[in-house]
């Protein structure tokens, strides 16, 4: 099983924020030993875009409906750390229109500019992830699929270099059990940084089962079956000592904050079901709800890992001791294949659209948690 404990002691606010999260997790000290050896560091966040009447008030002056102000925080940050990958885990911004894409090529472009504006690492790799929010579509209080905004999407981020050179993914053709409606190597992919399989899970991939309730195809759904495969192939490989794997919807319901709708039920349970039987498999990283969280994947020993505070309105639930707070996740994978995890957090401004620039938790022993290896 997983073992998540505490390198040496936690930051109180740190401590507050896990013990909501993670209330049935055992802590402990370790042995004081020799630091050992990392292999490679990555940062994530989700939930970085505007709610819409906020965005109609400045769509002049901000066209990427992001918060720019934590943007800027968070992208600052993670440049002073260099890590070798930054995971921009959706809703980066507000899309959600019921158009043909328009918005969301609007959007989108003005964001990959904003993004590019800021200062960055040379050593650092930015990997877009999508969320609900850039792939579906609102209908008065549904929440519904548009068909064309896969395609805009990877016209958009492909030549942006926001997707790995050399990945797999998941097609019609390679990938039949999963019922695709359209190519998803831009949105559902795999690559490897050494010992390292980092496996991207678009949540709401389009497949041919309808929805009894609106008559059209589901959201919230994830290529199952290339999942299998892929980690199939994770886990025989000798190469691989850890197993990352990332989407914009929670798998599991939070344990600190309730947000809207995870992945389907359809494919949550078989996907807990392959990760079960996947010890390579360090955690599952996401988004979507506007919180922070550590949380147990059923009884699988298994942790879900949610960071979607980067920017985006607060869940009103959210209560943790240690206050609300905006930030980012910066992962340490070890040599022997274990995970750790510095939670970097801002506190939450009076206004979420406001810059909030200190740090309650800073890169250090003291605040990393450990994710060892089944």
């Amino acid at each position: 099983m997983y073992r998540t404990n505490i390198k040496r002691t936690l930051a109180v606010a740190l401590i507050a924020a896990v013990q909501v999260a993670s209330a049935s997790a055992v802590f402990s000290l370790p042995k004081v030993q020799k630091e050992p050896k990392i292999a490679l560091t990555f940062a994530f966040f989700g939930c970085n875009r505007i709610d819409a009447k906020d965005w109609e008030k400045t769509r002049k002056e901000n066209p990427s409906s992001a918060n720019v102000p934590q943007l800027r925080q968070n992208l600052t940050d993670i440049a002073r750390l260099s890590p070798a990958l930054l995971f921009f885990g959706g809703d980066l911004v507000m899309g959600y229109a019921d158009d043909n894409g328009e918005t969301l090529h609007s959007q989108m472009t003005a964001w990959i500019d904003l993004v590019k504006s800021f200062p960055r690492s040379p050593k650092t790799k930015y990997v877009a992830i999508t969320g609900n929010h850039e792939l579906n579509r609102k209908v008065g209080d549904l929440k519904l699929p548009n068909p064309s905004t896969d395609a805009i999407w990877s016209t958009l981020v492909k030549p942006a270099g926001l997707i790995p050179a050399r990945t797999s993914g998941p097609t019609p053709q390679n990938s039949p059990e999963d019922n695709l409606v359209s190519d998803q190597r831009a949105l559902s992919f795999s690559f490897n940084r050494g010992s390292v399989h980092f496996v991207v899970l678009n949540t709401d991939t389009r497949v041919t089962t309808k929805d009894p309730q609106t008559g059209e195809t589901k959201i919230g759904m994830v290529p199952i079956h290339w999942l299998k495969r892929d980690l199939n192939a994770a886990e025989h490989s000798p190469r691989i000592k850890c197993v990352v794997i990332m989407g914009h919807r929670n798998l599991v319901a939070p344990s600190s904050a309730k947000g809207d709708a995870p992945i389907d039920p359809e494919c949550a349970a078989p996907m807990i079901d392959i990760l079960k039987s996947c010890p390579k498999v360090r955690a599952y990283i996401c988004a979507h709800v506007h919180a922070f969280d550590i949380t147990a994947i059923g009884e699988i020993g298994l942790k879900q890992v949610t960071f979607g505070n980067g920017g985006s309105l607060l869940e009103k639930g959210w209560n943790p001791v240690g206050g609300r707070t905006f930030g980012f996740g910066y992962f340490k994978v070890y040599a022997d294949g274990s995970l750790g995890v510095v939670p970097y957090l801002r506190p939450e401004p009076k206004d979420y659209l406001e810059s909030s620039a200190e740090l309650v938790v800073a890169a250090s022993p003291e605040a990393e948690l450990i994710i060892a290896a089944r």
